[in-house]
């Protein structure tokens, strides 16, 4: 805490326990990108020193990167439940990943449930170091996971992104993603997380551009 005071200031330091643990709503969209839909997914090929990793229940997580190794028993917990990952990884050691559920998706904790059909992928979890988020890692996972999704046969893959996360929800615009016409509402109050979806028509878009966006 001391610590974050010095680097952040109290008032930014407050605020953060306030969200963290008293209050908090965000608002989110659903965007889906279809095998049939073109976008701007190029070849796949990754750069030297580059590689994409492919996990699946029984395989060991690759090396993470400090700000990513904390996450390490959640993540082997989603592998346990049956959840994919791709990590994107530079000389061996991965600064970022997505998390992929080919069947319908149940968050008890958030109380959040989504339902995915034969043919059909949902990803979540979209993270990435920020001390790499303008090296076009984000770009390249972004890129390989529509590719990884597209040879398992995939019709429709889809997620949600924060509407004030700007960075990612361009990233995914950039390669065909869409909304389609589902809100979502995460409301946080004093320990307890409850989700809300409604339908909208139109496009929302990002409302500002946030220091926490993936790419």
């Amino acid at each position: 805490m001391r610590a974050r005071i010095a680097n952040q200031g109290l008032k930014a330091t407050l605020a953060k326990v306030w969200k963290d643990h008293i209050f908090r709503i965000t608002h989110s969209v659903m965007v889906e990108f279809r095998s049939e839909w073109q976008g701007a997914v190029g070849e796949g090929a990754l750069p030297p020193g580059v590689t994409c990793v492919r996990i699946a229940k029984g395989q060991q997580l690759p090396e993470l990167c400090e700000w990513l190794a904390h996450r390490q028993p959640a993540f082997e917990q989603m592998l346990d439940d049956g959840k994919q990952a791709l990590f994107i990884a530079r000389d061996g050691i991965a600064y970022g990943c997505v998390w992929i559920s080919l069947t319908s998706h149940r968050d008890r904790k958030a109380h959040e449930f989504y339902r995915v059909l034969p043919g059909e992928a949902y990803h979540y979890c979209w993270l990435l170091d920020p001390d790499h988020r303008n090296s076009r890692l984000g770009m390249l996972l972004c890129r390989q996971t529509i590719h990884h999704l597209r040879d398992l046969g995939i019709r429709r893959q889809f997620g949600i992104v924060d509407l004030t996360n700007a960075a990612s929800y361009l990233v995914q615009y950039y390669f065909g993603y869409r909304e389609c016409g589902q809100k979502v509402t995460h409301l946080y109050v004093l320990g307890t997380q409850w989700t809300v979806t409604s339908a909208y028509s139109g496009t929302l878009g990002p409302q500002r551009k946030s220091r926490n966006a993936v790419a």
